[in-house]
């Protein structure tokens, strides 16, 4: 009977599962590049994140690395975007991070990395702001 009553439970429990690392980019015209980040940038998923930063296509004068869907990130994932920005500065290209999540801007921060990055906002827009064009 316990057997039965354990088999239950484990059947009833809800498997949560890590969101898949999401990797892909596209053109912003202007000579700039966004990338796009969603699920999780960790020590597995950091190698997918370097390659894809490394693709001639993506040498482009701007690079804006969009966080606003990334759920987690680790030191892993810090080094690859602060290392991409450093060889960016280096090439007189810019890195532009869009903030994410607060655990996110969390871990930049634990990193020290504040000088290595540039951090850039998306403003919601306001209901003071008027009437949008074509309205």
């Amino acid at each position: 009977m316990p057997d039965v009553l354990a088999q239950d439970s484990i059947a009833r429990q809800e498997i949560v599962s890590a969101p898949d690392f999401v990797c892909s980019w596209s053109d912003g015209g202007l000579d700039a590049t966004w990338v796009h980040l969603g699920g999780e940038l960790d020590m597995a998923t950091a190698p997918q994140l370097e390659q894809t930063l490394a693709e001639p296509h993506l040498q482009t004068r701007l690079v804006v690395i969009d966080l606003r869907e990334l759920a987690f990130i680790d030191a892993a994932g810090v080094r690859a975007i602060v290392n991409a920005s450093i060889r960016a500065r280096q090439t007189g290209r810019r890195l532009v991070l869009l903030r994410g999540l607060p655990n996110i801007d969390r871990m930049f921060t634990l990193a020290a990395s504040s000088g290595d990055i540039e951090v850039g906002y998306v403003a919601e827009p306001s209901v003071e702001a008027g009437p949008l064009h074509g309205e």
